[in-house]
Order: structure tokens, then C-alpha cells, then sequence
């Protein structure tokens, strides 16, 4: 009995003891101003057991005695303090935004001190998309980068604007180097994006004179992931999703509704009463018929590690995506090994790779041809069939419209590519000459070889088309190789509050292009059924090749300089000497001067309590292009010419030894913000950019025999702002809710053309090119509705009269720009213990699109073959209301009556992630696990009467669009 009482007497006592080894720590946590921090996490260390502090910055939290507390904060450092009563605690500001590190590509500079305007868009922000382009994933994820993914092809590329088009007829395409290489964005597809780590957009002079004659359109640097010293680390990561076509806006008439209105236009057919009853069965949906659910496969696996000595970064890939067209899709296998060696504490040297296979298989688009499937859904009957029931075989159109399933089916087009980028690189410190003097040379390749075969068999409306009609077999080999090889000496040093580096660079970018194509004609068999091929030896077959090659050669210098690591001050010198200009101005100079100042490491500016950094920027200089101009563009060159019925050698282009760089000035001013304790980052540029000696076209006399020569006439405007606004919503333990939002208004302006170039401008098409206007302005005349007395179209003239006398040459006016003025995206992300969310949107609006499908479809002389349902309120007799004219006017193209608002909001991108708490991932054996389903392109507002709003550059729905994929993607990623 007394020994059960001393066990119970030692329970309660333990049990006491326990008790009041437990305490309740209380304290205030402040900012270095002391100013409550509200929100701050107060964690027990070692334990779960925590709380946040109040809107005064307060905390009350019950601990085991001597415990410790770590204290943390957005925008703040990370403390540890032994747990008390009445312990307050400051926390400093976080300086992480603005030391961290950016890679320009030549250098590597602390974000405090860029004085230039850089986004960085973190490999995060577009791991796992399921597109095959990376260009595409950045869409609305940088402020001044408008991109649009005019195709949803798997692999089709982006079309990348930073900060306006500054260009007439020369490339438009921003600069991409990938590991101090020079890539070409043609293929894009051959790279896996999982292995990038960070890519930064080089934007104003500050940024982008670095590159000289080749940084005009801007410049993607993109860094591809290291190794980290310690154990191995591996990562698989596997995907699956489905795609859908989406529904079309521009509305066609069913079978019954084109059967009433063929018969209402006097029956063209001749249809009897029993061919009616019969095609009336029949309402085919030509889009169903060409187009299927695309299956989409992922499968990454990487592995990082190494030692002190030695880091790795190694990666094998696997995309597979079909398309939501029958027999397109993309199939791409790559793999990547980065090294990196420290040989000695001054000697470093390194080997950067990757390998690319892919093999993408296409239909056309963006055209008016009737052999595009993509147009042939649109125009073909839907009381026609794909296959003819009685014969079996593909049903012949009797329109002669062809059969878009026989055309999907009987034609192959197919790329096989490889590509290999790859650099090597050594670094070295020189003490022993000077202290802070350093070498560094990197050599690079960027080597791509397609292999392209299209097979037109005799069934399809190429193959019938062509010699004999009995189809068509082409093949052809690109080879494109770049050699880019950059050498520099540099110096750095610091002293009291001085610090300065200078650097002077070397560089040598070859370009090697060579072409060999041939086209048989008169084809037995066929090679989709594997029943062999034979050209027939009656017609002879089309040979082709050609071969070009152009280099750069840079010397430019690059200096550095900041006091008291607040005022920074950055220069750049470039002189470029390019090949492909004539022997007068083949080398350029290119410049920039920059400032920046970290305002709130000012002493005085401490007051200001709610501001925690405030940076502002400046630069102005120049830089160049050569693109869109061929390797030869200054030189004569030798060509066929026919004079009097008969073909011989002749000069077909004119020499130029005048012709040189485009050159484009750029003035940016900014500042970047962190405010409310970190809770929010705000950043503003303004910019001012104008494109000189512009590629043109220019006009010659005809008695020279030729039309017009390439020049530098003109400049081109571009003024903008950008806004980016990262704001901290919600941060609690559990609950966090942040905003990311970026928004661009950029005006483009044409500020002079050749002198003797009309006042009216150059008129192309729909548009028009005219100093004072926005490059890609719509010169139409104005439509205004239908006479309901005579049915006739009414168009209103400049001065304002209301006409039914269509006059193209005298009454066109401007409406408006193609060009998007305003884009941006906005991301909200949530996160909820070990659950993560995002949803992010992009947008453009203010441009005016050319809807040239709808002309097609709306054509009244077009009724053999189908038509959109809008004829069915076309004008027949007097009083009739309707914006449709009678059926036999004739169809003017050139008018307002086609122009469509191009805004758009996009669904871009919506995630649910779920993250396995470590302890639950090192039962099974792993070290994490990482789940998620994944929408893309969920959902588009637009008005345009299309498949898709994204167009190219043009802004003009030509036709035959292949839309944006609508995909669905579940995922897992665990790491070992």
C-alpha cells in the first residue's frame, strides 16, 4: 500500500514539475525604427508550436522553460532569442531584393547595383506548363515583353516584342543567350525550359548596349541550373494531360440552314425535292472530323551534386504531346550535363551541354489556301461526307472544294532536328600581376540540323496539283551552325568607399547556314501505308541548295562604379564589324551611361518609416541590329533574268556600300520600391526608345531596271511605361495570399520614311505605313450599315457624306493600330499549410484586328461552298434592316465592316500543388513529393469572331488558325 501511495505522490509530482517547467513568453517585435511588426511568426525552435504577432507587433506564447524562439517576418531577417517575459526583439529590413544576384550575361551584378531595366522571371514561375515552345510560358510574366502565342502547334514558337517594334523590314526578334550563347528561337522546341533557372530580360540601353550591334529588339539571357556541393540529389518528375480544340466564335450554317439558303439563291445544285430529303440526314462537322483529344507525356529526371571541388547538374527528358489537329505533335528527348571544377583557389573552368532530339510533324496555317485542312473545315458543305458510303472512298466535294479529311490524311509533314548547344568556359584570377585582376574565355556552339520531309500523295490537292498529278515528295536538310566566343580581362577594386571594375571583351559570333532541298514528281505507292515509293523518271525533279555565312567581331568595354554601395554609375563602350554591310560603314560604335541611387540608404530618408528601399534609375545609349536583312544585302548579286521571252544570268540585286546597322537610342528613368515592412514592391519605367537608319525598302526608278533597294531610311518611336506590383495580402502561420501584377502602355510611332514617299505612306493590304501613325495601322474605308431600301452597302467618306459608290483610292482613313498598346498579367498565389495554388491571367487589349476568315465566309459569291450564318440576315427585300447586303453586290474587302476589337483576357494558367511533409516523405523512403493538376488556357474573354484572339505581329486573321491548346495536366515530382 505505502509503496502504491509513493508512486502516485511521484506522478503528481512530475506531473507539477512538468507543469512549471512550461512558461508563457511575452514580448514585442519591432523594426530597427521600433515599430510594431504585425504578423511576425514566433516559433518554439524544434517544435510546431507557434503563433503570429498582433497589429501592435505583440506575441503570448506558452514555452517549456529556456526554450528558444525564432522570430521571422516578410520582409525582414530571421532572429533567435533565448524565450522570456516581456522580451522584445527588433528585426532588421531584408536587403535580400536588393542584393540579389543578375546575370546580364556578360556580368554578374547585385540587383542594388543594375542601373539598367532587368525582369527576372524565376524558373518557378513557369515549371511544368505543358507547352513545347518556352518562349510561350512567359507570356504576361514580364512587364514590356508582349508575347503572343499565335499557334497552339506543339513546338510553334512565340512571337517576342520588348518594348515595341522598332523595325519596318528588319527582324523584330529579340537577342536569346542561353549560357553565353547565342541560340536562334526558330527552334525552341528541342530545349527543355525544366532545366533553366532563371531568365532575365534585358530591356533599356543600361541593359542591352552590352550587345551592341545585336541588342536593338532586346535580350533574353537565360541560365540554365548548377550543381551544389553536398550529397547527390535526384528529382523525377512526370506528367500526363489532354488537350481540347476549342469552339470557334466565327458561326457557319449547319445543313439545313445552307440547303434554305442555297435554294433561296436560285438552288446553284439543281437539288431535287429527293435530294434534299437525303442531304438533310447529313450535318457534318468538318472540325470534328480533323481533330482529335491531344495526349500530352512529360518525364524529367535530374540529378545535382559534388563537392567542394567539383559540381554537376545532369538531366534526361522526355515531352510527347499530340495535337488537337490529327497528325501534328511534337516528340523531343533531351539531355544535359553541366560541370564545374575549381581547380585552385584562383583557376576555375567549366562545360555547359545539352542535347536535343525531336521530331515534329505539322499542318499549314495562318494562310488562304484551299489545300490547308484548317481552311478546308471552314469552307467545306456540311451535308458533304468524309468518306463516300457507296464507293469507300473519300468523298470528292461538289463544290470541288477539296475534302479536308482526305487532305489531313493524304498529306505528311514532317521535321527531324537535332540540336546541340554546348560552351566551355575557364575563369582565372591573376593576384600575382595585380590584385582584383581577372581572365575569363568562353567558347560556344549552337548547332541545329533539320531534316524535313513532305509527302503530297496523288490523292491529296497538292499532289493532284502538281506535274501529272500524281503527287509530290519533297525533302530537304538545313544545317545551321553559330560559333560564339567571348575573351575578357577585368579588373575590380575596392577601397574606403570606392568601388569600381572594369572589364575589356573580345568576341567573335560566326554564322554558317546551308540548305540542299529536292522535289520528286509522279509517285506510285505510298509511304504512309509502307507500300514504298518510286518518282517516275518522266518528270525531272526540282533541285536546290544555297550556303551563307556572316560573323560579327566586338571590342567593347564595360566599367562599373559605386560609392558608399548607394551611388552607382556603369558605362559601356561597343565597336561591332559585321560581314553582311558594305566596305563604308561596316563597322558601328554602340554606348550607354547609366546612374542609380539607393535613396533610402540615406541617413534622412530613415524618417520616411513606411518606404524600406526606394531605388531609382537612369540610362541612356544605343544599340543595333542587322536582322532581317540577308548575309549579302549590301553586295551585287547574280541571279536569272528573262529579257525578250528568253532566261539568263543577270544582276538581280543592286549593291549598297552605304547600307548599315539600324541603329535604336534608348532613355529609360525608374524606381523600384519595397514598402509596409516588405508587404509591398512596386516598380516604374518610363521609356523612350526611337529606331534610326531603318531598313526600307526604297523606291527606284523603273528605268533601273529594278523596283526598289534595301536602305537605311526613317526611324520608328517607341515611348511606354511599365508597371510591376507585388503586394503580400495575407501572411499568417498557415495562410499566405500574395499578388503579382504587371501592366505595359506602349506607343509606336513612325516619325520619317524616305523622302519621296507619298503623303498618304506606303499602303500594303489593309494597311498602311505613314509618318505620325503607329507602324500596322488600318487604312480602310468606313462602312456604316446597309440602305434598307436598295440593299446596297453604305460607306462614309472623309468628309463625312454617306455614299453607296465604293471608292478605295480616295476614301480609305486610319482605324485604329493591330498592335496591342496595353498587355500585362496578374498572378494571385495562395498557400495553406502544405497546399499551394495559383492563378494567373494575361491580357492585351486597344488593337483592331482584320478579320480576313470572316471575309471569306461572308462573301455572298462564295455560296457553293459554306458560309457563316450572318448571310441569313442578308438584305431581300425593301425595309429590310440589317448590316448584310443584298447577295449580288459585289464584296468590297477593304472596309471597316471586317475590323474586330482584338482584346482579350486569358485564363492562362491555374495550379494546385500539394506538398508532402517531409516526415510523411522519409517514411517512404524519399526525401520529398510534390502533387499537382494543372489548367492551361481554361478560359478566353474576347469578342473577335475567331478560334483564338493571340495573332502574330500583323494583326490579320488571314485564316486556316491553329488555336492555342485548352490543356489538363495532373503531375507528380519526388525527389531522392
Amino acid at each position: 500500500m505505502r509503496k502504491k501511495l509513493l508512486l502516485s505522490f511521484c506522478a503528481m509530482l512530475l506531473s507539477n514539475i512538468a507543469i512549471l517547467a512550461q512558461t508563457t513568453a511575452t514580448g514585442k517585435v519591432v523594426d530597427e525604427k521600433g515599430n510594431g511588426i504585425a504578423g511576425a511568426s514566433v516559433l518554439e525552435k524544434g517544435t510546431r508550436n507557434g503563433t503570429v504577432t498582433t497589429s501592435e507587433g505583440s506575441y503570448s506564447i506558452k514555452v517549456k522553460q529556456g526554450a528558444k524562439l525564432v522570430v521571422s517576418a516578410v520582409g525582414f531577417g530571421t532572429k533567435e532569442f533565448v524565450a522570456g517575459t516581456g522580451v522584445n526583439t527588433s528585426l532588421v529590413a531584408d536587403q535580400e531584393s536588393l542584393n540579389e544576384i543578375v546575370v546580364t550575361g556578360y556580368q554578374t551584378l547585385q540587383k542594388r547595383a543594375v542601373t539598367g531595366s532587368i525582369a527576372t522571371v524565376k524558373a518557378d514561375q513557369i515549371k511544368n506548363a505543358p507547352i513545347g515552345s518556352f518562349d510561350q510560358m512567359l507570356q504576361g510574366q514580364a512587364a514590356g515583353t508582349l508575347i503572343q502565342a499565335n499557334s497552339g502547334q506543339p513546338g510553334a514558337a512565340a512571337n517576342v516584342i520588348i518594348r515595341g517594334i522598332g523595325s519596318i523590314s528588319g527582324g523584330t526578334e529579340p537577342l536569346y543567350i542561353l549560357d553565353g550563347v547565342q541560340i536562334s528561337a526558330q527552334n525552341f522546341s528541342s530545349i527543355n525550359p525544366n532545366d533553366f533557372e532563371t531568365l532575365n530580360v534585358l530591356k533599356d540601353a543600361s541593359a542591352t548596349s552590352q550587345y551592341g550591334s545585336r541588342g536593338a529588339n532586346g535580350v533574353i539571357v537565360l541560365t540554365t541550373k548548377k550543381g551544389k556541393a553536398g550529397k547527390t540529389k535526384f528529382e523525377y518528375n512526370a506528367q500526363y494531360g489532354q488537350s481540347r480544340f476549342p469552339t470557334n466564335q466565327l458561326v457557319l450554317m449547319n445543313t439545313a440552314q445552307k440547303l434554305d439558303y442555297e435554294i433561296a439563291r436560285g438552288n446553284p445544285y439543281g437539288w431535287s425535292a429527293t435530294d434534299l430529303d437525303s442531304l438533310r440526314k447529313i450535318n457534318t462537322n468538318w472540325q470534328d472530323e480533323i481533330t482529335q483529344t491531344g495526349i500530352t507525356h512529360n518525364h524529367q529526371l535530374s540529378a545535382s551534386g559534388g563537392n567542394e571541388k567539383t559540381t554537376f547538374f545532369a538531366s534526361l527528358g522526355l515531352f510527347n504531346q499530340s495535337g488537337t489537329v490529327v497528325s501534328t505533335g511534337l516528340k523531343r528527348y533531351n539531355a544535359r550535363l553541366n560541370l564545374e571544377n575549381k581547380a585552385t583557389d584562383n583557376l576555375k573552368f567549366g562545360f555547359n551541354s545539352t542535347v536535343g532530339w525531336s521530331n515534329y510533324t505539322n499542318t499549314t496555317e495562318a494562310n488562304t489556301g484551299i489545300a490547308s485542312p484548317l481552311n478546308a473545315v471552314r469552307w467545306g458543305n456540311p451535308y458533304e461526307r468524309k468518306i463516300d458510303p457507296t464507293t469507300g472512298n473519300y468523298q470528292l466535294f461538289v463544290s470541288g472544294q477539296p475534302n479536308p479529311f482526305l487532305d489531313i490524311t493524304e498529306t505528311f509533314r514532317r521535321t527531324n532536328e537535332l540540336k546541340i548547344i554546348a560552351n566551355a568556359y575557364l575563369e582565372a584570377n591573376l593576384p600575382f600581376i595585380a590584385k582584383g585582376l581577372s581572365f575569363r574565355t568562353s567558347w560556344g556552339v549552337d548547332y541545329e540540323n533539320w531534316d524535313q520531309t513532305n509527302l503530297f500523295t496523288r490523292f491529296s490537292t497538292v499532289g493532284q496539283a502538281t506535274t501529272g498529278n500524281n503527287g509530290r515528295y519533297d525533302k530537304g536538310n538545313r544545317l545551321n551552325t553559330r560559333y560564339t566566343g567571348t575573351t575578357s580581362l577585368n579588373y575590380a577594386k575596392s577601397f574606403g568607399s570606392h568601388t569600381i571594375s572594369v572589364g575589356y571583351y573580345n568576341e567573335f559570333v560566326n554564322r554558317i547556314f546551308n540548305n540542299f532541298g529536292y522535289s520528286g514528281f509522279g509517285l506510285t505507292g505510298n509511304l504512309q501505308n509502307g507500300g514504298g515509293m518510286t518518282v517516275s523518271s518522266t518528270y525531272l525533279p526540282q533541285l536546290s541548295e544555297n550556303r551563307s555565312e556572316n560573323a560579327i567581331l566586338s571590342n567593347f568595354v564595360l566599367a562599373n562604379y559605386s560609392f558608399k554601395n548607394r551611388y552607382f554609375f556603369n558605362g559601356s563602350f561597343r565597336r561591332d564589324a559585321s560581314s553582311k554591310f558594305g566596305e563604308n560603314f561596316r563597322s558601328a560604335n554602340f554606348y550607354t551611361v547609366g546612374a542609380g541611387w539607393v535613396i533610402s540608404d540615406e541617413s534622412w530618408f530613415k524618417k520616411i518609416k513606411f518606404v524600406d528601399n526606394l531605388k531609382i534609375t537612369t540610362s541612356y545609349g544605343t544599340v543595333g541590329s542587322q536582322e532581317g536583312i540577308g548575309d549579302f544585302a549590301s553586295r551585287e548579286l547574280f541571279g536569272g533574268r528573262t529579257y525578250n521571252g528568253l532566261v539568263g544570268p543577270g544582276l538581280s540585286t543592286l549593291p549598297d556600300q552605304n547600307l548599315t546597322w539600324e541603329e535604336r537610342e534608348k532613355f529609360n528613368i525608374g524606381f523600384n520600391a519595397t514598402m509596409f515592412k516588405g508587404r509591398v514592391i512596386f516598380g516604374f519605367d518610363f521609356y523612350s526608345d526611337v529606331t534610326n537608319r531603318l531598313f526600307f525598302a526604297n523606291q527606284l526608278s523603273r528605268t533601273s531596271g529594278f523596283a526598289t533597294q534595301t536602305t537605311n531610311i526613317g526611324s520608328v518611336q517607341n515611348r511606354g511605361f511599365e508597371f510591376t506590383l507585388v503586394t503580400q495580402n495575407v501572411v499568417t502561420r498557415d495562410f499566405n495570399w500574395s499578388t503579382n501584377i504587371n501592366f505595359t502602355i506602349n506607343n509606336n510611332k513612325v516619325l520619317a520614311l524616305a523622302p519621296q514617299t507619298p503623303a498618304i505612306g506606303v499602303v500594303s493590304g489593309v494597311g498602311v505605313t505613314r509618318v505620325g501613325l503607329p507602324l500596322f495601322s488600318n487604312f480602310l474605308v468606313e462602312s456604316v450599315g446597309v440602305d434598307p431600301n436598295t440593299g446596297d452597302q453604305l460607306y462614309k467618306r472623309p468628309n463625312g457624306t454617306i455614299t453607296n459608290v465604293y471608292n478605295d483610292a480616295i476614301d480609305r482613313q486610319i482605324f485604329g493600330t493591330r498592335l496591342a498598346p496595353y498587355f500585362g498579367g496578374f498572378t494571385n498565389k495562395f498557400t495553406y499549410k502544405h497546399i499551394e495554388a495559383s492563378i494567373f491571367f494575361s491580357y492585351s487589349f486597344g488593337n483592331q484586328v482584320y478579320n480576313n476568315d470572316r471575309v471569306n465566309v461572308e462573301d455572298p459569291s462564295y455560296y457553293w461552298d459554306n458560309v457563316s450564318t450572318a448571310l441569313l440576315t442578308e438584305w431581300r427585300k425593301p425595309g429590310d434592316i440589317t448590316n448584310i447586303p443584298r447577295a449580288n453586290q459585289i464584296m468590297r474587302r477593304n472596309q471597316t465592316r471586317f475590323l474586330e476589337d482584338g482584346s482579350f483576357i486569358r485564363l492562362r494558367n491555374v495550379q494546385i500543388a500539394y506538398n508532402m511533409p517531409s516526415k510523411t516523405a522519409e517514411k517512404l523512403k524519399v526525401r520529398s513529393i510534390r502533387m499537382f493538376i494543372m489548367g492551361e488556357n481554361l478560359w478566353t474573354g474576347f469578342k473577335l469572331q475567331a478560334w483564338d484572339p493571340e495573332l502574330g505581329t500583323g494583326g490579320v486573321l488571314t485564316g486556316a488558325q491553329y488555336p492555342a491548346l485548352r490543356t489538363f495536366t495532373g503531375g507528380i515530382t519526388v525527389g531522392f
